[in-house]
């Protein structure tokens, strides 16, 4: 998932200030003056995870937090988490890195702290990564660019493609794919496009699926989500 589709940092007052106040959120917590209440958030494959966390101690400019396996397991992959609190100001959460983390012990120390806007929160769909490649054919008035899956949602796709396909946004068409070997066709507008990179460029579509494209599209998507689940679990396993 690129970081710019998650979230946004925010500047409060100045970074030094603003660190300087959540770690005193952190410590209010912990002793106990403001309510427990936070929750970290990262993605894997696209899906959320997200569970609650109790702070465990404050010091200088680091929080050590008790958190759930799954969380530890993925908080270790990324090496940085976001985190949700009432306690934070103009309804923005924090972004933050981890420099310790420890699955077995469910421990994780963070730093580094800043506030930040959670885009991915404000998803109107579940989208989850494609595991292989799914091919894709964008069919408008002006041709067809045929490409790549890389997610999935009830509302909206993603594809990659070479960096000299263009499309005009706003461009309607059609989406041709194939999903757990049913061919699917969508009508399909394009919004916008990710550069990653000098030789390929990710699409970004919104998708008007009719009940039955629904259907197959919400039965992939549970199944990644299961699929993804038990992968971080077996993850909790192997650690």
């Amino acid at each position: 998932m690129n970081k710019k589709d998650v979230y946004r940092l925010v500047t409060v007052e100045n970074g030094e200030i603003d660190a300087a106040a959540i770690l005193s959120t952190f410590s209010k917590i912990e002793t106990g003056h403001l309510k427990g209440d936070i929750r970290l958030l990262n993605y894997y494959h696209e899906v959320p995870v997200n569970y609650g966390a109790t702070v465990n101690a404050v010091e200088n400019d680091s929080v050590e937090l008790s958190i759930h396996e799954i969380q530890a397991i993925v908080v270790k992959k990324d090496r940085s988490t976001l985190i949700n609190s009432r306690h934070f100001p103009k309804d923005l959460g924090v972004h933050c890195y981890a420099t310790y983390v420890n699955v077995s012990k469910k421990s994780v120390i963070l730093n580094n702290f800043s506030y930040a806007q959670v885009r991915a929160e404000r998803r109107e769909a579940v989208r989850v990564s494609v595991p292989q490649p799914i091919q894709v054919t964008f069919s408008h008035d002006g041709g067809s660019v045929d490409a790549t899956m890389v997610d999935v949602s009830g509302n909206g796709l993603s594809v990659c493609s070479a960096a000299e396909a263009k499309i005009d946004v706003h461009q309607k068409g059609r989406l041709s794919f194939c999903i757990m070997g049913i061919p699917l066709s969508v009508p399909g507008t394009f919004v916008r496009v990710l550069a990653e990179g000098t030789d390929r460029q990710v699409f970004i579509f919104k998708i008007y699926p009719d009940r039955r494209t629904d259907t197959f599209i919400g039965q992939f998507i549970y199944q990644r989500q299961v699929e993804i689940i038990n992968e971080l679990k077996d993850g909790l396993i192997a650690d």
